[in-house]
């Protein structure tokens, strides 16, 4: 079955998690990427992750699957010539360089844009390519600081929490595709290429809803388990350290879990009727809901009550939980993908699509050893199979 993207042509320069997985994301849906990584080590990322086999990374086999890889020393002037003449027969460029690298090279938008005016050409950074940080340098975890969310995560009394996974390279990953997508749009419809300059700070940002109460003079901090303005909506805990997750925020929730508790008298209840004054003594909801949890010595015969009775709950999975829960499986949330050619272990367990398409569904392919589809690639560009040999060799220090 055709992908959407089938026809749609990427280079990809980029490393670590954002840029990759923006570009394996153009794969899940049909797109050829061609990825251009370092002769020997490869692109950082193959040093990520869990690794099997003398060091094969699994992370990287997910970040890159189904793009072709191509090694190239980009200081030397003969790899940067091949790539502007590939650049012309192709869509999309995707990079994650620090500002001012690419142009260095002699890679960077003006230079490429010239040569291919409907290049969507996409730049990940921390910082974004502008601005008093652009060249400072960046990871996942300063965006997590700079852009508040650290301070809205954790204990009360406790210390700023990072997020338990690397959430501003993920979504800038994600955000990477959504905007080259867009752009891809506006150039199928005007033959018009442009750059895009995706920063993880202002990804996380964007996902910072705490920003929108300083429009009324309330600066949001940690509060632990339970969301700063909706009640009962949160982490509550039952006997011997087990808990739950409940969220009945509306009036009709709301009425439901009362009853469900046993307790009718605190639907209409003057201290507890409105959402409202339900936030001004959340430390007494807290402590009602979590009182009644206390009535079970399995917090799990709780939550089949309020499963029944229609109140949104769960318990708190760990991994083990993830993957042996029914719908998870069941919906492909996870699935089995055949491993790079050089890896000896037949499959792997990866995440799956990020959407269901009914018509044009995804699909994770497997990811590339490290200089694969030199041949492949480069002899489609006017090399001979004795110059890709000899390029491999000069690059490679042999």
């Amino acid at each position: 079955m055709a992908g959407m993207l089938d026809g749609i042509k990427v280079l990809d320069f980029s490393t670590n998690a954002a840029g990759p997985t923006a570009g394996g994301m153009m794969t899940d849906y049909g797109a050829y990427v061609v990825k251009i990584e370092r002769p020997r080590t490869g692109a950082d990322e193959r040093a990520f992750g869990v690794q099997v086999e003398n060091g094969k990374s699994l992370l990287s086999a997910w970040f890159n699957r189904g793009k072709k890889s191509v090694t190239m020393d980009l200081k030397d002037p003969e790899a940067v010539e091949l790539i502007k003449r590939m650049v012309a027969d192709f869509d999309v460029l995707i990079e994650n360089n620090r500002p001012g690298v690419m142009k260095k090279l002699g890679l960077d938008y003006e230079t490429l844009h010239a040569i291919n005016p409907r290049l969507v050409y996409c730049s990940l950074s921390a910082f974004g390519q502008t601005g008093p940080y652009a060249k400072k340098p960046g990871y996942d975890i300063l965006a997590q600081a700079m852009s508040g969310m650290m301070d809205v995560t954790g204990e009360k009394n406790g210390p700023p929490m990072k997020h338990g996974t690397t959430l501003g390279d993920y979504f800038g990953g994600v955000n990477a595709y959504t905007s080259i997508v867009t752009a891809l749009l506006y150039q199928q419809r005007t033959g018009i290429g442009q750059h895009i300059d995706v920063s993880l700070l202002q990804g996380l940002i964007y996902l910072n809803s705490n920003v929108d109460y300083m429009n009324v003079g309330q600066f949001i901090t940690r509060g632990g388990n339970h969301h700063p303005s909706l009640t009962p909506y949160g982490l509550f805990q039952g006997k011997n350290g087990q808990s739950i997750v409940i969220g009945a925020v509306n009036p009709k929730m709301w009425a439901i879990l009362c009853n469900v508790m046993g307790q009718p008298e605190l639907i209409d209840n003057p201290r507890y009727d409105t959402l409202q004054k339900r936030n001004e003594v959340r430390e007494e909801v807290i402590e009602i809901v979590e009182s009644w949890l206390r009535g079970f010595d399995d917090v799990v015969q709780a939550q089949k009550l309020l499963d029944e009775a229609g109140v949104p709950c769960c318990k708190v999975y760990d991994a083990r939980d993830v993957l042996a829960d029914p719908h998870i499986r069941g919906e492909n949330y996870y699935v089995e993908v055949e491993t790079p050619s050089d890896v000896k272990q037949p499959t792997y367990l990866a995440r799956g699509c990020n959407a269901k398409f009914s018509e044009t569904p995804g699909s994770i392919k497997p990811g590339p050893a490290l200089g694969e589809h030199n041949h492949e690639v480069l002899e489609q560009y006017g090399l001979t199979p004795e110059q890709v040999d000899a390029l491999e060799a000069r690059w490679e220090g042999r």
